[in-house]
């Protein structure tokens, strides 16, 4: 095995864990706003709900704004 072939290894291995721990974090996070709203320990369930729509909701919001955006730049938009 190569430097090169090891090192993109170890990129790739840490994105990877990144990845899944800000996944972990969110989850974390909606544990925490849910409790507080209840007033209760939110079921795994409850968790995995909100945790699903949170996602959506972000690519539904990031992805019409990136795509407006892209429109702008490439002029394909009119601009009042």
């Amino acid at each position: 095995m190569t430097f090169e072939t090891a090192f993109e290894r170890i990129i790739l291995l840490l994105v990877m864990t990144t990845k899944e721990q800000k996944l972990r974090l969110l989850k974390a996070k909606i544990s925490v706003a849910l409790q507080d709203e209840y007033g209760r320990v939110p079921t795994t369930e409850e968790i995995e709900s909100v945790f699903h729509l949170t996602r959506v909701m972000y690519k539904a919001v990031l992805g019409l704004h990136y795509r407006r955006r892209e429109q702008k730049k490439n002029g394909q938009l009119a601009i009042f």
